[in-house]
């Protein structure tokens, strides 16, 4: 095969135009991310550390439990 091959004429140009890149994303395109101007930052991260810290002290108390039932 020569470097000429292509089954599809129109498609051969297309991909040489993106430099023989076949990712998907150029050829697809990708949609802009939308922003959210209500979205308050610093709160949602207060909101995730609160989780976070809940999650630590169950995480802390199932392991106690663990270690308790090894004991017996």
């Amino acid at each position: 095969m020569g470097t000429s091959w292509c089954p599809i004429p129109f498609l051969r140009n297309e991909i040489e135009a993106y430099v023989w890149s076949l990712t998907p994303g150029c050829y697809v395109g990708v949609a802009p991310e939308e922003e959210d101007e209500d979205f308050d930052f610093e709160e949602a991260l207060r909101t995730i550390h609160i989780d976070l810290k809940g999650l630590n002290e169950e995480a802390a108390e199932l392991a106690a439990r663990i270690a308790q039932n090894f004991e017996v």
